[in-house]
């Protein structure tokens, strides 16, 4: 990666890049559903957060379409992703985001295990074993094709697997496998989630549902990743992949220097961060941006480890990344000028504006319009908008 540096990049170019990586400049055609949920995948948390991060991006974007994708062409699937959280990806993009989001080494899965390995480590079996034991035995049980929630895969599990992988849960009150390692063996690709059951996500083996294995080039798609994350974050540096991808830090840096003649060094704000190569033309002229969009909590633009360079201030960014219960953010042009919130009523959408300045009448009437898309995919019917802050 030792390529010479470019001239310093702004902070407001950084983010006018990032703003049309994400699709978010001007909205991709009908019909680019799969390409928008490419771009870095679309986190699902909780369920119906993903299809309002997709009519961000996609034009008059209907929920039957995402429903049809999901369930029906199966051209997109929700599946456990990155840090073992749930996403919906392009079929064509799942080996990317599934196994190749799973760490290859010891010490990295450690860290994507996060608190369920000290919860097993005192058995005999390493993280990558006791991984290939919860994997291998669902294989067996889901084989059945039947649907099931996670608590019942995981009383399926009760007694097939070696004790030390069970320990005891205060929380629950019972001997289970740790959620992190179950979550693990859903991003190594042994189920994905089928049709929904009530409010109940019900979970499938992936070649069934799917039809066929997963496939995939798993050395290439592990790079795959990584180049994904550049061409969404850029300018960007190793360890903010790191931290998106939960993979440890110097798997995340062997990931980076294998891309290398397709990085090249600049300087954001004075600091060395990378871009791929064939990116530089848009972070130079990145397009402009044109009217108002809601992005939901967990949002992939959100997703941005270094918040500073979208949000300056401490406290909005206090406001705007919560460890519980954040709102989304409303963008204009491109530009992040406030907060929102929404509850549904009997007879309508509410939706609640923070600003984080003052709006003119042409900001707030383009910000109504983007509230109309959240109340379509909310199924309300009417939608009010108060403004704030």
């Amino acid at each position: 990666m030792g390529i010479r540096p470019r001239d310093k990049v702004s902070a407001e170019q950084a983010v006018a890049y990032r703003v049309a990586a994400h699709n978010l400049a001007e909205r991709l055609p009908k019909g680019g559903l799969l390409d928008a949920a490419g771009v870095a995948g679309v986190q699902d948390t909780p369920p119906g957060n993903a299809p309002l991060a997709l009519a961000a991006r996609v034009t008059k974007l209907h929920p039957d379409e995402i429903e049809a994708a999901l369930h029906d062409d199966r051209t997109l699937v929700r599946m456990l992703s990155l840090r073992g959280a749930a996403y919906l990806v392009p079929r064509r993009d799942a080996p990317v985001f599934g196994p190749a989001a799973l760490a290859s080494d010891e010490d990295s899965l450690r860290e994507q295990l996060q608190g369920a390995w000290p919860a097993i480590a005192g058995g005999d079996a390493t993280a990558r074993e006791a991984l290939a034991e919860v994997i291998g035995v669902l294989a067996t049980v889901l084989a059945d094709a039947e649907p099931r929630t996670k608590g019942q895969v995981s009383e399926a599990l009760h007694g097939r697997i070696p004790a030390e992988l069970e320990p005891w849960c205060e929380a629950c009150d019972v001997h289970h496998v740790p959620d992190q390692l179950l979550r693990l063996a859903g991003t190594a690709g042994v189920f994905c989630y089928g049709w929904p059951h009530g409010r109940s996500q019900m979970i499938m083996a992936t070649d069934i549902w799917l039809g066929e294995p997963l496939g995939g080039d798993l050395r290439a798609d592990r790079l795959e990743l990584a180049r994904r994350f550049v061409h969404a974050y850029g300018p960007a540096t190793a360890r903010h992949f790191a931290a998106w991808s939960g993979l440890g830090s110097d798997e995340a840096r062997a990931r980076f220097v294998a891309l290398g003649r397709q990085l090249v060094e600049v300087r954001l704000e004075g600091a060395p961060a990378w871009m791929l190569a064939e990116d530089l033309d848009t972070l130079d002229e990145p397009p402009l941006a044109g009217g108002a969009r809601l992005l939901p909590a967990g949002d992939p633009f959100l997703a941005m480890r270094d918040r500073s360079t979208l949000v300056p201030d401490r406290a909005l960014q206090r406001a705007l990344w919560r460890p519980v219960g954040s709102p989304g953010l409303v963008l204009m042009t491109g530009h992040p000028v406030g907060t929102w919130r929404a509850r549904t009523t009997p007879k309508r959408l509410e939706v609640t504006i923070d600003a984080f300045g003052t709006l003119g009448d042409r900001q707030r009437t383009a910000i109504e319009q983007a509230a109309g898309v959240v109340a379509l995919f909310k199924g309300a019917g009417d939608v009010a908008v108060t403004f704030g802050g």
